[in-house]
């Protein structure tokens, strides 16, 4: 039987990551994740449409030095990912992660949105290390891929790892999380849906991975 028919029948994964093969996993998945995204980002079936602002989105106002925010993400799923101690929990958060970008950028490429960020150009005022680096991150992440965010949905499915270990951490890393999801506002990389579709698509696989799935334990795995 193979992996994808035992998933879909019984509901059943392998333990894959171990104390000894974590980093090798958490590299996998960083550049399944860069992969993914890139190819969706500027490979697109049909054209990007643009969705309707809410008043949400007309009253948030652009702020360009919350684009720190909004990169921090790159910090927030390392240190999730290295302070995971339980290797069950681990093998949860690379299943969820891994299958939310896949469907995510699945969506991405049937259904692409945009945003018009040429409504928000970056101000001369903006100081030089700001500008370049808000620059450079709409020079290599495009305008599509907006709904859902898969930025949002990320930051919150891999804060929901402290829901099943060092729960005294969870409510830090949700702020944080929330933090970043406001920054896609702030910074004119996203519409109010998209935030609220992707802390649905957390939600659900959430769910759906830590709830439902049952995992198969390592062999020789040390928890």
């Amino acid at each position: 039987m193979t992996l994808t028919q035992t998933w879909l029948r019984e509901r059943t994964l392998p333990s894959l990551i171990t104390r000894e093969n974590r980093f090798h996993y958490g590299i996998l998945l960083f550049l399944l994740s860069i992969a993914l995204y890139l190819a969706s980002n500027h490979i697109h079936f049909f054209p990007p449409q643009t969705l309707p602002r809410t008043w949400i989105d007309l009253i948030v106002p652009f702020v360009p030095n919350t684009v720190w925010i909004y990169i921090s993400e790159y910090v927030y799923f390392m240190l999730i990912y290295v302070m995971c101690q339980d290797m069950l929990n681990l093998n949860r958060y690379f299943f969820s992660i891994a299958t939310l970008q896949i469907i995510s950028c699945a969506i991405f490429w049937v259904w692409p949105t945009t945003f018009p960020r040429e409504l928000f150009p970056l101000p001369d005022t903006l100081n030089s290390v700001t500008f370049n680096v808000f620059h450079n991150l709409r020079q290599t992440d495009s305008p599509a891929n907006c709904c859902p965010s898969l930025h949002v949905s990320s930051v919150y499915l891999a804060s929901f790892v402290f829901l099943n270990e060092q729960k005294k951490y969870f409510p830090f890393f949700f702020i944080w999380g929330t933090a970043i999801a406001i920054s896609t506002l702030t910074t004119k990389q996203h519409y109010l849906i998209d935030v609220v579709m992707g802390f649905l698509m957390a939600a659900g696989h959430y769910w759906y991975f830590y709830k439902q799935m049952s995992y198969r334990p390592a062999l020789h795995a040390n928890r």
